[in-house]
């Protein structure tokens, strides 16, 4: 229990209750400083009193000693009104502003006897970007020490205890479980608990982090508590019910108040609280003396917990890091005290660093505010391509992960028609003088084309876009460049765009990615793409009169499935006979309902089949290539004559749009690409002498003599023995290979005859041209290696 150093009563006024005049606002600098923010945090106690505003004082602790922490929702600060605590320092009273959600969660916990507890909107300098960098990699380890992660779910409302009753009283009663979901009475009691899994909490990115390493979770929502084990168990049954035979929503169909909605609920598996549930119990496995190991890389997490917000875009891979199994950040690993202890020479420590990143599993990842959006999200791509199997390496491209930024210009509903609202967006964050405006490349594709999201109302989690082919990693549905996997041509440069034809580019900062492949085709024949998963009549037209009692074209049911099952593996064969009943139900020359026979139909199967087909086409177009016939599956904004190519490491094939570049912005790329080579040779020699005059200090130190003529010897041999790292020094920069020496002549290239194999036959971009990455496409028959028979030249592409 934490008493208040001063036991006076401060007025609800915002006025300082001695001279009447608004006290002062708190300074974490000032008045807390940390002196090593990689091992220090600050605690709130709060005082044990009555008195408004909330009354505490912040304290620097040791990680030892017992305290809570807090899991609550920011939101968002335009939408939060802010109120004021009093931190108690020194005996002085200072203000402190905090969103009123933050200052119902500290009342709730006052009201609930918990004193001693870490915040990190209060504990955190949030102002302070070189704190956080520290700090924000130490958050697993400081809820993961926690006695308890208490979870603030917000204030009471009607539907709240309600809900939080009738999981206690009902939904945890198993003797009555069955009786329960086919009972018709209480459909107040499920929309409550609907309710429930739908408040902000639930969307935050880092509650995954918290529970997963919680030791212990409590809920607190109002006046209600309940431990996390108990609810995660109801949210588990009642996600396991309702998907598996939808019997709830079968209930809440007959209910004529609600009138009789089909999938009341929605998809309940793609709700966040569900998802956190099954999540966290999957994330870590048990090992003896109660270890846990991480089971998911971190291309997976963030690829599959796409519907997690951040309040903070960078957190969209921070948050992850320290649950990932290939990740560490980079801060708490082998840094703070842990080297500066060792008495070894810095080139050493450096040395022994990177060896021992070399044998673990997980890697260093390096956390840092301070960097524009774009190069956060180009690094992470990097990684992920790094650590993937090379011959899948590149679906990263094709999988929506990185949420929308605010976008600072809007289309109108014609240009958007014209133009990929996902080309060239503007992050709104800053980058150095003279870098131009951030933008995010079109091979970083946006949670705009995710599968699911909230529908207009906020009560359903619906169906919005068609699903990704590439699945999720390390899955492969498809293997469309065959064994080919991603060659050493590939690199990530980055520049400004000036002097381009389109005004519009100009002043825009780029990340161009370099890929080996293919151009297989282009599109020739596109139709309107298909809404809320229905197929349009003239799809059906497209693919030639159908007999009402005649067989499907083949080609044309495999292409509505993307010859798929919902698992990933291949097509069943009754599914052609499925389809070809569900067609002959529709209207004739109208497009078929397939929601309506999903939801009406009076055959499961044919149900099935048809969320299968929603889930391939849904916002999709269908289109006919040129040259080879196929039809096909592409993205909503595909124009005909955009090239339909197989990237080397790719899974599926791609649609890339051709641009040209005028003869002044090619000059000017090719300086700036100079000018960078320039800086990191003057840094490379830069480095070299301060490691060098570090070598020759270390020896004489060891040696305890003072300089003499014999003392330059080391440096003469460093010299000497330079001579035989020239040749790979020139090597290196013949290679090419890294983002920062870009070039477009490396001379390894994948031998069209041997994949795996590499021949030294020089491949080129074309200066001239670069690309817009429209998306993935499924072509019909080039999906599993086919299309490398046609042994089409290979292309170095520049996509930006």
């Amino acid at each position: 229990m934490v008493k208040p150093l001063l036991d006076v009563s401060f007025p609800s006024s915002s006025l300082c209750y001695i001279c009447k005049m608004p006290p002062p606002k708190y300074s974490h600098e000032r008045l807390c400083p940390l002196s090593d923010p990689s091992n220090e945090l600050r605690v709130l106690e709060i005082f044990d009193n009555e008195h408004e505003p909330i009354e505490g004082k912040l304290v620097k602790s040791q990680r030892e000693k017992k305290y809570s922490a807090l899991s609550w929702c920011w939101g968002s600060r335009e939408q939060d009104s802010e109120c004021e605590i009093r931190i108690i320092q020194s005996s002085q009273s200072y203000a402190f502003p905090i969103p009123r959600n933050l200052e119902s969660a500290i009342r709730a916990l006052r009201n609930h006897k918990v004193f001693r507890v870490w915040i990190d909107y209060i504990c955190m300098d949030q102002n302070n970007i070189n704190e956080k960098n520290y700090q924000v990699p130490m958050m697993s380890t400081i809820y993961g020490e926690s006695e308890c992660v208490y979870v603030w779910l917000g204030d009471e409302d009607k539907d709240s205890k309600q809900a939080m009753r009738f999981i206690k009283d009902r939904v945890l009663n198993l003797r009555d479980f069955d009786r329960l979901i086919r009972d018709e009475t209480p459909v107040k009691e499920w929309q409550a608990l609907s309710a429930l899994m739908k408040r902000p909490w639930f969307s935050r990115r880092w509650i995954v982090q918290e529970i997963a390493i919680a030791q212990r979770a409590t809920i607190l929502c109002g006046t209600e508590k309940m431990a996390w084990k108990d609810f995660a168990d109801a949210i588990s049954l009642f996600n396991k019910v309702e998907t598996g035979t939808r019997k709830v929503s079968e209930v809440m169909k007959n209910d004529k108040e609600l009138g009789h909605m089909p999938e009341f609920f929605g998809d309940v598996s793609q709700l966040n609280a569900a998802k956190l549930v099954e999540e966290t119990n999957n994330l870590f496995r048990r090992l003896a003396g109660n270890e846990r190991q991480a089971q998911f890389s971190l291309q997976y997490l963030v690829s599959k917990l796409i519907t997690f917000d951040a309040s903070e875009p960078r957190d969209t891979i921070y948050a992850l890091l320290a649950i990932a199994r290939d990740t560490v950040p980079v801060t708490s690993r082998l840094g703070g005290d842990a080297v500066r202890s060792w008495t070894w020479p810095d080139y050493i420590k450096e040395k022994l660093v990177k060896q021992l990143a070399k044998r673990n599993v997980s890697k260093p990842y390096h956390v840092n505010y301070e960097l524009p959006l774009s190069d956060v999200y180009v690094q992470f791509v990097k990684w992920a391509i790094d650590k993937s199997d090379k011959i899948r390496a590149l679906d990263i491209i094709c999988r929506p992960w990185a949420p929308v930024p605010k976008s600072t210009f809007e289309l109108s509903d014609e240009e958007e028609e014209e133009r990929d609202v996902h080309w060239r967006i503007k992050t709104g964050t800053e980058r150095p003088a003279g870098e131009g405006e951030d933008t995010l490349p079109s091979w970083i594709p946006t949670t705009a084309r995710a599968a699911f999201g909230m529908d207009g109302t906020g009560q359903r989690m619906t169906r919005k876009n068609a699903d990704s082919l590439v699945g999720l990693p390390p899955q492969r549905i498809y293997s469309a460049a065959g064994t080919r996997v991603l060659t050493e041509n590939f690199r990530v440069e980055n520049g400004t765009t000036r002097f381009s034809g389109d005004g519009e580019l100009n002043g825009l900062h780029y990340h161009s990615m370099y890929v080996e492949g293919f151009i297989l085709d282009k599109v020739k024949e596109l139709k309107y793409p298909s809404q809320q998963g229905n197929i349009p009549n003239d799809w059906i037209r497209m693919a030639g009169r159908v007999d009402p009692s005649g067989d499907l074209p083949d080609e044309f049911w495999r292409t509505l499935v993307a010859d798929r099952s919902p698992a990933g593996e291949n097509a069943p064969r009754y599914y052609p006979r499925l389809v070809h009943h569900a067609l002959k139900q529709r209207v004739p020359g109208d497009s078929l309902n397939t929601k309506d026979i999903v939801n009406w139909g009076n055959c499961t199967m044919v149900g099935e089949v048809l969320r299968r087909v929603q889930s391939a086409i849904w916002n999709r177009k269908l289109m006919r290539t040129e040259k080879i016939r196929c039809f096909g599956l592409v993205p909503q904004y595909t124009l005909p004559g955009d090239l339909i190519c197989i990237l080397y490491g790719c899974s599926v094939p791609v649609l890339l749009r051709k641009f040209t570049k005028s003869e002044e912005e090619v000059e000017e790329e090719n300086r700036q690409r100079q000018k960078k080579q320039e800086e990191i040779e003057l840094k490379r020699r830069k480095d070299a002498v301060l490691k060098i005059g570090q070598l020759w200090l270390d020896r004489r130190a060891r040696r305890g003599t003072q300089p003499s003529s014999q003392a330059t010897s080391p440096t003469r041999k460093r010299k000497r023995g330079s001579a035989s790292t020239t040749p790979s020094r020139k090597k290196q920069s013949k290679a090419n290979t890294t983002p920062e020496n870009p070039g477009t002549t490396r001379t390894q290239n994948e031998s069209s005859s041997a994949p795996g194999k590499t021949d030294k036959t020089p491949l080129r971009s074309d200066s001239y041209t670069y690309y817009q990455l429209i998306g993935e496409c499924y072509v019909d028959g080039m999906m599993n290696g086919e299309a490398l028979s046609r042994l089409e030249p290979s292309v170095l592409f520049e996509i930006r």
